[in-house]
Order: C-alpha cells, then structure tokens, then sequence
C-alpha cells in the first residue's frame, strides 16, 4: 500500500516538474523525485517536525555514504517541506488512515490532497 502512495507522490512531483528542464546539473529529475520523496515521507512520519526530519535522514546517508553535513540536511528538508505542501499532506493522510480505513478510502484520500497541485508549478527557490 505504502508503494502505492509514493507512486501517486512520484506523480504528483512529475506534474510539477512539467515544463522544466532539468533542475540540477549533476543529478537526474528522477534521482532528484526519490530524494524528494524521502524527505517527504521523513517530514511526514516526524508530524512536520523538520529536525527529527533532518536527523532521519541524515542518520541514513551517513550509512550509506560517510559523514554528511547536518546543515545541508537540514536545508534540504527545509526546501523540501516548503516546495512540497500537498504531497506531505498526503503522505500524512496515508499515515492517519492505513491502519484502520480500506485501500480504495487511503488511495482517494490521497488522490484528494495531490489534487491541489498544478502542472508546472515546481518553485526554484
């Protein structure tokens, strides 16, 4: 189910990047959406708490890649959580339902939430 969700945020970030090239002259749109999701579900699971946020996902790349600088952590979830409202939204709405409502009630709830975004409307800044 969970899958299921990231797929419909996967989308959503896909509808906002419509009309871009790409954003980052070092790592692909697609590379860039499952960074974003990451953080989306970190800031998510954390009820929007950016520094729990940030020490999630820092514990984990530095795993998996060596010492990593908090602070880029922590602006890349500050980023992450004012360019992507509704699809943390979402996810949040995955979290309060997926233990006690069907698959059909989870996946409308969510489809409702991303319905806000607008091709195209990815922020830069």
């Amino acid at each position: 189910m969970e899958e299921k969700v990231k797929d419909l945020i996967r989308e959503s970030l896909k509808k906002r990047l419509k009309g871009h090239d790409a954003i980052d002259t070092i790592i692909p749109n697609d590379s860039l959406i499952e960074h974003w999701v990451t953080a989306i579900m970190a800031i998510a699971y954390n009820d929007n708490n950016l520094e729990l946020a940030s020490q999630d996902i820092n514990e984990i790349q530095e795993k998996m890649y060596g010492p990593i600088s908090i602070e880029d952590t922590r602006a890349f979830v500050f980023l992450s959580s004012s360019r992507f409202p509704d699809e943390i939204t979402a996810f949040e709405k995955y979290i309060e339902l997926r233990d006690r409502e069907s698959e059909d009630v989870i996946i409308y709830a969510v489809k409702e939430e991303l319905s806000y975004v607008e091709s195209g409307d990815f922020m830069l800044i």
